[in-house]
């Protein structure tokens, strides 16, 4: 009975996709839109068709889809394996009319869920899918797991730098400020910069001082670049992607007008009490520097997750995005734990 509900529910997911762009012999470059409770989500689906994996990407929070598509992954996962760059409800080019619903993050993990079923109908049901889920994309991937029951249909879970658990975030934002700032200040890279943003850090509270911890996060993090700690690396892909591939205005309204982030804050949302249900293999990626998700974050992941086969990364010279200051590294640990579990 189970069965039947469920090819029920993909016929009806079926019955309201469409899509654009072509397919070529041993490559596909098209774009499906995916109706869930609503919304119309467009997933930008690039790469290698007659690979036997699918890794499909769950953007951060105020970002989009294509805004991974930069040379390391066209390059590189794009010739090994099927690539979905999803924008998810509410985000960058999806469209919708539908009220506030009362808990935003398990809806967008539902809609995950829902992206994946078509997928298989769409390419296949006998390949192997991958879920990379990117900050806050990692807490939404993470309750297409365990809400949405997408773990079934997967193969492997890569975290980068997931937004998995706010309460734990808040704490050890001021912590990771406080210790890279002391790191800095003894290799001497300008320490009264850093001895400043820490005098200003002492005195505030994770709790009650949530936003101004947040914005001296941010000024360290571009310290850590102006000081050549992290390299800065532009991107011609990057400004293309946003401004021309992607609708700008589209884009900019949909980041004031849903805020994600907000909800989860407000409710002080954490899904580690769930990573105990994650049993397929999983790889988390952070970045050392990272003051947005401070590593520590993956750490108590990796501890609490129930797979048998885990892996946390740390990237030596990043931040919040180790795709953009560390791509080779990064496209090279992601095709390799791919190919070790599809």
């Amino acid at each position: 009975m189970l069965g039947v509900i469920r090819n029920l529910i993909i016929v009806g997911l079926l019955l309201q996709l469409y899509s654009c762009g072509k397919t070529e012999a041993g490559r596909v470059d098209e774009t499906i839109y995916v109706r869930h409770q609503g919304a119309d989500m467009p997933a930008y689906v690039h790469g290698n068709l007659s690979s036997n994996a699918v890794l499909v990407i769950v953007h951060g929070a105020g970002s989009f889809g294509l805004s991974f598509r930069e040379e390391s992954f066209k390059s590189v996962l794009e010739k090994l394996f099927t690539v979905v760059y999803f924008d998810q409800r509410g985000q960058s080019m999806s469209e919708g009319h539908y009220p506030k619903p009362d808990d935003v993050i398990r809806l967008m993990g539902d809609d995950v869920s829902a992206l994946i079923q078509v997928l298989k109908h769409q390419y296949g049901a006998d390949k192997s899918y991958f879920l990379l889920g990117h900050s806050l994309g990692g807490m939404i991937a993470l309750s297409s797991m365990v809400n949405g029951g997408s773990q079934t249909d997967l193969a492997g879970w890569i975290c980068v730098d997931g937004a998995l658990d706010f309460p734990f975030i808040k704490q050890a934002r001021k912590e990771a400020v406080l210790q890279i700032g002391d790191e800095q200040i003894d290799a001497g890279n300008d320490p009264g910069s850093w001895n400043d943003l820490i005098n200003r850090l002492l005195s505030l509270d994770p709790d009650s001082d949530y936003d101004e911890i947040l914005k001296i996060a941010g000024e360290a993090m571009d310290l850590l670049t102006t000081t050549g700690v992290i390299p800065a690396g532009d991107s011609k892909d990057r400004l293309r992607n946003a401004i021309v591939i992607n609708n700008p205005v589209n884009w900019l309204v949909s980041i004031y007008f849903n805020q994600p982030v907000q909800a989860a804050l407000a409710e002080d949302l954490s899904l580690t009490n769930r990573l105990n249900a994650i049993t397929i293999p999983t790889l988390f990626i952070y970045g050392k520097y990272d003051l947005s998700v401070p590593p520590a974050m993956g750490e108590w992941a990796k501890f609490n997750v129930g797979s048998s086969s885990k892996e946390l990364l740390l990237f030596e010279q990043s931040m919040h995005h180790p795709f953009y200051s560390e791509p080779e590294h990064f496209v090279e640990q992601v095709a390799q734990f791919i190919n070790n579990n599809k």
